[in-house]
């Protein structure tokens, strides 16, 4: 619940400034946005070499020395690796302007963009130390103190200013920049220091970033279900169409901030434990597994329910709340968040097979549902348009969930 009230003020007060924005920004801004957003997303994605995803795989196997020297380990290798990457990205600005966003932007626009990509690895970090360490309120007062930056920034640089697109990134900046700071602070308040070692550190770099690697895929094909589709809509549709898009699935962010990632945050940590508790007796993991499944399935149904009736309450209010010329995206929104319940539903399952790391057979998951996205995508936006992206994206989500259940099915001695 801390954490659900966290990312609720994070993401609530979000959606209660995107009717503002909307009435700043057309469609087609707002989908410039949304383009602009994917693009931090996947180089941030890139960047990180797996190396967060690693060290959720190995951090439940040491003790608490063990884990700080792990962080520092991660912290090193991602330094050494792409800060020379970064500083060349920095001077390719115009370059990426002209590939990838067709000279819409400015390359100040850019470097800001990759500025956020680059930093945005240590906060991700410090929320995932913080989550492994169960400090659910010091990470929910951060959450809120984000929340409150955020919006006083935009507000100040949209509404004051006038800077239009630039006003949300350059707020995304400051606020990424200040939970660095406090990162730092945290880092040394904990005597994270204490234990690096850059001679071992290079001597495990090979090491860590064999490891991350295969979680690269894993992590870009898991992009590739949740916001590939907009490329290939802004492709095959419009700009504004893409705007659409990202309105009614910003009701699955806010689905995703205010349910997932908390259950996430607060079962995961929790799930591990148990099975590091037990791993020598086959008979309580076992147990464990059940009792993981009979939880998945009670939320799900749960949250069907829950869905279904908020979409029919909320539709009034909503209507009155956003701009009229983006009305329609709401009729995507009930079937959006129908996949994202079943991709909540992933979180439970893959539970044990990241404990046992089953790195390749997770990349495999999400390798095929990625590739169907996109050919779902490719085959029907051309013909349905919005409709296309949604039901492709909703297919996807419950193809990944089943193709789970089925290797632990038949695959999976422990169940």
């Amino acid at each position: 619940m801390i954490y659900s009230c966290g990312a609720f003020f994070l993401k609530g007060i979000s959606v209660l400034l995107a009717p503002i924005i909307m009435r700043i920004l057309t469609p087609a801004d707002y989908g410039l946005l949304a383009l602009i957003t994917s693009f931090i997303n996947i180089v941030f994605t890139v960047a990180g070499l797996g190396l967060r995803q690693f060290l959720m795989i190995e951090y439940f196997h040491f003790d608490d020395i063990g884990r700080k020297k792990i962080v520092n380990d991660v912290i090193f290798v991602y330094l050494l690796c792409m800060l020379p990457v970064f500083i060349l990205l920095f001077f390719s600005t115009s370059l990426i302007n002209k590939f990838i966003f067709f000279d819409k932007v400015n390359n100040f626009l850019i470097s800001l963009c990759l500025s956020i990509a680059f930093m945005k690895f240590f906060v991700e970090l410090f929320f995932q130390i913080l989550q492994y360490a169960g400090q659910a309120f010091i990470l929910t007062m951060l959450q809120v103190v984000l929340a409150l930056v955020i919006v006083g920034l935009n507000l100040l640089f949209l509404c004051v200013f006038g800077w239009g697109i630039v006003s949300i990134v350059f707020s995304q900046w400051v606020s990424i920049f200040l939970l660095l700071l406090i990162f730092i602070y945290f880092y040394i308040n904990q005597f994270y220091y204490m234990y690096l070692n850059f001679l071992t550190s290079v001597k495990k770099s090979l090491f860590y970033v064999k490891g991350g690697l295969p979680f690269i895929p894993k992590i870009l094909f898991a992009w590739i279900l949740a916001v590939g589709d907009r490329w290939i809509l802004a492709k095959y549709g419009t700009l504004s169409d893409v705007g659409i898009y990202s309105v009614a699935d910003m009701f699955g962010q806010l689905f995703q901030m205010v349910v997932i990632i908390p259950v996430s945050y607060a079962y995961f940590p929790y799930l591990m434990n148990r099975f590091a508790k037990y791993k020598q007796s086959r008979a309580e993991l076992l147990c464990i597994v059940r009792w993981n499944y009979r939880n998945m399935f009670f939320v799900m149904g749960a949250l069907f329910i829950l869905v279904t009736l908020g979409v029919t309450v909320l539709k009034p209010l909503v209507c009155i709340i956003i701009p009229t010329s983006y009305h329609r995206a709401f009729k995507y929104v009930w079937l959006l968040l129908i996949g994202y319940i079943f991709y909540l539903g992933t979180y439970f399952s893959t539970g044990l097979l990241h404990f046992q790391k089953k790195v390749y057979f997770l990349v495999f998951a999400l390798l095929v549902p990625a590739l169907c996205n996109i050919i779902l995508n490719i085959i029907l936006i051309p013909h349905f348009a919005i409709w296309g992206c949604v039901i492709a994206t909703v297919l996807s989500y419950m193809f990944y969930f089943i193709l789970v259940l089925l290797y632990k099915k038949f695959f999976n001695p422990l169940t």
